[in-house]
């Protein structure tokens, strides 16, 4: 893939469409020439309903970030990165850019069609009546920082699309077809439990990380408190076969926070800080680090942070009551086997998630 090979797919793509839509310096929508096969030479900005500017990459700076892109996209081929990751990131960071007066959503689809193309996948085709609102959510959500939802979108087209040929395949082309796609399948099917398996290590290793951290902070709040005279309960727990589903509730309603959807369905684990003093009653504060699925991609995980504060186990059913739930972290940490050097900014993101989380615990102590 190389700047030649971009601008002579526009020159194809728009090869009908003789103008395109522009912004004079006064600000004024004017239509131009189109032109074709290569970079925009006046504004594309366009102007939301709101009536804010969404503000693409300024003329001047095109040839400098598409080279940008370009570097990104060979390393991530380098290092493996998931299909399905790479053809949203590339088509978002595309659009972000958007290096043409016009057709750059037309470019941002076939690029990402390339990226499924390389790996045998299916084109990746955008239904108007099916995806297009679930499309221009995902690239919404994509402007501030999640790219899960727009990997998701991709990948469930992938996986409907790639269904509905092998069915097709069945029925038009007889047995021997027949058993090539349900080879196909089971090959697809491999990957994504390898991808699973891959991930749970990964998980394993940062909830190994999150422990160890919890653990620091128990033993400095103990010898803190002690040392003013004060008796603290501190604890710090993780999930067991048969505590696996206490936090279902807080966790789901922290996605909903954030705006993903949680999936509890598959693989998941949490690791909790259990606060607890005396003199303030039987409320107990708990710090919850969970690891879950973010959404339907294969192998993407998410780590939140919350606090719930509530009453102790009690009585012979050791039911509890819980109280509130409070998201701390400025955002989720999302991550997959393809993620760099996951554990260090791992590190980083749960040090500022829990010293807010405790900052939280103590301004109401």
């Amino acid at each position: 893939m190389t700047l030649s090979y971009i601008k002579e797919l526009h020159q194809l793509l728009t090869r009908h469409q003789e103008t395109s839509e522009a912004v004079d310096p006064s600000g004024k929508k004017v239509r131009i020439p189109l032109l074709r096969g290569d970079w925009k030479k006046q504004g594309n900005n366009p102007t939301l309903p709101d009536g804010r500017v969404h503000e693409y990459c300024p003329t001047d700076f095109v040839q400098d970030e598409m080279e940008q892109l370009l570097s990104w996209h060979n390393d991530h081929v380098r290092a493996g990165v998931s299909v399905e990751v790479e053809a949203a990131w590339l088509h978002h960071r595309f659009t972000q850019i958007h290096p043409f007066q016009d057709g750059n959503g037309r470019i941002a689809r076939a690029l990402a069609t390339i990226v499924f193309l390389r790996a045998e996948y299916l084109p990746l085709v955008i239904r108007d009546t099916e995806h297009r609102e679930k499309y221009l959510d995902a690239l919404s959500q994509a402007d501030v920082g999640e790219l899960g939802a727009l990997v998701g979108l991709f990948a469930d087209i992938q996986i409907r699309d790639m269904s509905n040929a092998i069915q097709t395949l069945r029925e038009l082309r007889g047995e021997g077809i027949s058993k090539i796609a349900s080879s196909a399948a089971q090959r697809v099917k491999v990957r994504q439990l390898e991808t699973e398996q891959e991930v749970e290590q990964l998980t394993e290793r940062l909830l190994s990380v999150t422990q160890n951290r919890l653990e620091e902070i128990r033993a400095e709040l103990e010898l803190s408190f002690h040392q003013e005279g004060i008796d603290i309960e501190a604890r710090v727990l993780r999930n067991s076969p048969d505590t696996a589903t206490w936090w279902n509730y807080q966790i789901i309603e922290t996605a909903k926070h954030f705006g993903y959807r949680a999936d509890l369905t598959r693989y998941r684990a949490w690791t909790q800080l259990r606060l607890r003093l005396d003199a303030l009653g039987i409320t107990q504060t708990n710090v919850i680090v969970s690891f879950h699925h973010k959404g339907a991609v294969p192998g993407l995980m998410v780590t939140t942070v919350f606090l719930s504060t509530s009453t102790p186990d009690s009585g012979d059913d050791g039911a509890r009551e819980e109280l509130e739930v409070i998201p701390v972290a400025d955002a989720p940490f999302t991550y997959s086997t393809t993620h760099r050097d996951p554990e260090r900014d791992f590190r980083s993101w749960l040090d500022g998630a829990l010293e807010r989380a405790l900052g939280i615990w103590q301004a109401r102590i």
